[in-house]
């Protein structure tokens, strides 16, 4: 059968579970193995992937050096993939600017193999999402003509 785990990653992995998806549709026989290569730098990668007699080609690419790449390929007919997964922050989600920024850039690759190394039977598989509640409060506050008097 096809892998469908998550096998983890800084991205989330969409580029994957796209093409699992299609092998899982077309009825692919055995193992989908998806490996991707290196093109320019590190944050761009390319799989090609042959399901059922059909190629497809899909490319990872972080930062805006490689995100204006790929646009620039798109909107001039040259790019030839079926998917691109696009990501702001270089390295991914997991060098994203919400994160602490890390003073030896090579750590990113120790926090990269925690990440990965989390067991996908810890992860819900996908379509069970369900929202937990979460409690808030409300606090009523006046309405002021001044910006000066707001209380936080």
């Amino acid at each position: 059968g096809i892998n469908a785990e998550y096998g983890g990653g800084g991205s989330g992995g969409f580029a994957e579970r796209i093409l699992q998806h299609i092998a899982r549709t077309f009825n692919h026989p055995g193992t989908l193995e998806i490996s991707f290569k290196q093109l320019r730098n590190k944050d761009l990668l390319e799989a090609v992937v042959n399901i059922n007699d059909t190629e497809y080609r899909v490319a990872k690419a972080y930062g805006f050096r490689n995100i204006q790449n790929i646009i620039q390929k798109i909107k001039h007919k040259r790019c030839s993939y079926d998917y691109v997964e696009l990501m702001a922050c270089p390295g991914g989600c997991l060098n994203g600017g919400g994160q602490i920024k890390l003073e030896d850039p090579s750590e990113l690759t120790n926090v990269t193999s925690v990440y990965s190394a989390v067991s996908s039977d810890k992860l819900k598989p996908a379509g069970t999402f369900e929202p937990e509640p979460f409690l808030t409060s409300y606090k009523a506050i006046e309405k002021s003509a001044s910006a000066l008097s707001t209380q936080w």
